[in-house]
């Protein structure tokens, strides 16, 4: 390579993103390459892009989403950059208040005393998914979904993806004749309206976009390749709380834009 100028591996190892990451990102253009190889058609960096590539791990390695991290890359001033990062804690701050119930849960269970907890109590679900392409299924929903490989087995009869609070998502190998049936779940997010944006530019299947529902709630739907859907929201009344922080106003939220 030329000085200054490196391939997408190198890069990766110089600024501490993974190679996946890296590729997400372009999708994104969150933090483009500042070009291609003619014959190969790898990506290249160069020294100008390594200060925006070392912010985007500092700020996604403390969870700060996306959304966020692109407002900073962009120019916020010292104002908006101290609301975000308050924002940001506030949200960290709510995750460890759940931490914390989780760990009095399972210290009160070490207890001699309440190990007669009710055995049919569900301590923790983990969706199982049939797909027909394992392979063609991780990458989706690490490149299109941002979930993170957790682990898979030798033999690839099970593959496990992660993302935020869903600890497992179990995809199964499917070797009916006709395809799986799909499923449908329903995923709490933090603004559904970044995420469906986020997801969009990623190449996620978009097919109902985001919207406020009658029932209440304000979401999206996606669909993964074997025709799995995933709709994801929040509450319409704590939008209207925070509608500032998403760029809407409580007016745009009840028309359903």
């Amino acid at each position: 390579m030329k000085e200054d100028r490196w391939q997408i591996g190198q890069f990766a190892e110089l600024v501490g993103l993974s190679v996946p990451q890296l590729r997400r990102y372009d999708r994104l253009r969150l933090l483009e390459p500042d070009g291609r190889e003619e014959q190969s058609g790898y990506r290249y960096y160069t020294r100008g892009q390594t200060g925006a590539a070392r912010v985007i791990a500092l700020l996604r390695s403390l969870d700060m989403p996306i959304a966020d991290v692109r407002r900073v890359l962009a120019g916020a001033d010292e104002t908006e950059r101290r609301r975000m990062f308050l924002e940001h804690r506030a949200r960290l701050e709510a995750r460890l208040d759940e931490v914390r119930r989780l760990l009095e849960a399972v210290d009160a269970l070490t207890k001699e005393d309440t190990m007669t907890t009710d055995p049919t109590t569900w301590l923790h679900m983990m969706p199982r998914l049939p797909v027909t392409d394992l392979d063609r299924s991780i990458a989706y929903y690490q490149d299109a979904l941002g979930f993170r490989l957790a682990w898979r087995t030798a033999d690839d009869s099970l593959a496990a993806l992660a993302s935020g609070e869903i600890e497992m998502l179990l995809l199964v190998p499917w070797a009916g004749d006709e395809p799986p049936r799909a499923q449908e779940s329903y995923v709490y997010v933090e603004d559904p309206d970044a995420l469906c944006a986020e997801y969009r530019q990623a190449g996620a299947d978009i097919v109902d976009p985001v919207a406020s529902r009658p029932y209440g709630m304000r979401d999206f739907v996606v669909e993964d390749p074997d025709g799995h859907r995933f709709t994801l929201g929040r509450g319409e009344q704590r939008l209207y709380e925070v509608a500032g922080h998403y760029g809407l106003t409580p007016e745009t939220i009840s028309r359903g834009k």
